[in-house]
């Protein structure tokens, strides 16, 4: 096939999924676009993308992640359009466009494909990402910069929702305060999106314009995420806090604030890595890679659990109902369903060198075979 595809995002999956495309027989043109623009619209995409139609026969258009602009030409150019989901919750506010015959909407994770799939879309699919452990067995390990006992690579997800709260009412605060002590506790189980309702979120807003005319409207999704954001950061700051009084804590990330600063004081910041030459090393030279979940993603999982055990590391995921499905926890990855349990578990695998290098042996072995990319990719196209 003679393939068009866009890259919006410097998508993490983006080299991987060209590379295999290209290895099984297909053509690809990988437009890396890097402007600013309207997800919905756009015209001056518009042109550029009717442009890079008219210069090749293409047979159809592929991203990652699902936008509606690129489904729009697609839909008056009569070709096939295939996304694939990286990222959960999509980040779009609305279903606009998705129900185009043109499209074919791959999810990887399950709880978004059935979100949309209930409101009567017949072309989106379930899909979980791969891995290219090709390219991962051959990255150099750099054990004396990259080792060491536990590692995290990822964001903190610093909130707005301490600035939102500020001007609520008590009764919002409190409601607020205990959704979050609740889904802090919770693994498996989501419940922000369902109790963050849009009636309560109308009355912050209403709240909110009491005390000035020129105050921000947030939406349910925006206050939604906002609390999710906040549970992740956390989650995250207690669980690294606390290991990092017992154990050597290495911690991969762009920044941190004061107050980060203040309260990782025990654990070692080094910094942001490169995705494809340093990650790896991180995931193959640490003992320990924790994978505590974002907790808007409901059910997938995340690209990052999957390269750990692809790069042959030792992974303690927090609980994830996708996980738990296509691994055997406790043998080839190992979950953990409270801070305790976490911290627990990080103690007693630090113990056990052999027991944590053959669950890392093992679920390795089980990416290799049920994680390829040469099989998402036969899937993606058969539609």
């Amino acid at each position: 096939m003679n393939i068009l595809l866009y890259d919006f995002l410097n998508s993490y999956i983006q080299p991987d999924l060209v590379y295999y495309l290209e290895k099984m027989g297909h053509h690809c043109t990988n437009v890396l676009y890097r402007q600013q623009f309207d997800r919905y619209n756009d015209e001056s995409f518009k042109t550029r993308m009717e442009r890079d139609l008219k210069s090749g026969h293409y047979d159809l258009v592929l991203t990652t992640n699902f936008w509606p602009v690129v489904s729009k030409v697609c839909k008056a150019k009569d070709i096939k359009y295939v996304s694939w989901f990286f990222d959960s919750p999509p980040n779009l506010p609305t279903a606009e466009c998705m129900e185009y015959e043109c499209n074919r909407i791959y999810f990887f994770a399950r709880a978004d494909y059935e979100k949309y799939k209930a409101m009567g879309l017949d072309n989106v699919y379930y899909l979980p990402l791969a891995v290219n452990v090709d390219r991962l067995s051959k990255v150099a390990v750099d054990e004396g910069k990259f080792g060491g006992e536990i590692s995290f690579v990822g964001r903190l997800y610093e909130s707005m929702l301490p600035a939102l709260m500020s001007h609520m009412d008590d009764y919002q605060k409190g409601f607020i305060d205990g959704i979050i002590k609740i889904q802090l506790q919770l693994y498996g189980g989501y419940i922000i999106d369902d109790v963050i309702t849009e009636e309560f979120t109308e009355s912050v807003r209403k709240r909110y314009k009491s005390l000035s005319d020129k105050a921000i409207q947030v939406s349910q999704k925006e206050l939604a995420w906002a609390v999710a954001s906040h549970v992740t950061h956390l989650e995250r700051m207690t669980l690294l806090s606390i290991l990092g009084k017992r154990h050597q804590v290495k911690l991969y990330t762009f920044e941190l604030s004061e107050d980060e600063k203040r309260i990782l004081e025990s654990v070692e910041f080094c910094g942001s890595v490169d995705y494809l030459s340093e990650m790896p090393q991180v995931f193959s030279a640490s003992k320990i890679n924790l994978c505590p979940v974002l907790k808007a993603n409901k059910s997938g999982i995340p690209l990052r659990a999957l390269d750990v055990m692809g790069c042959g590391g030792f992974l303690l995921s927090s609980y994830q109902s996708e996980l738990y499905e296509y691994f055997l926890d406790g043998e080839e990855c190992v979950m953990y369903t409270s801070l305790e349990d976490a911290i627990a578990k990080a103690d007693f695998y630090l113990a056990h060198d052999d027991l944590r290098q053959q669950i890392a042996n093992a679920g390795r072995a089980r990416i290799e075979e049920a994680f390829r990319y040469e099989d998402r990719i036969e899937e993606l196209l058969s539609r």
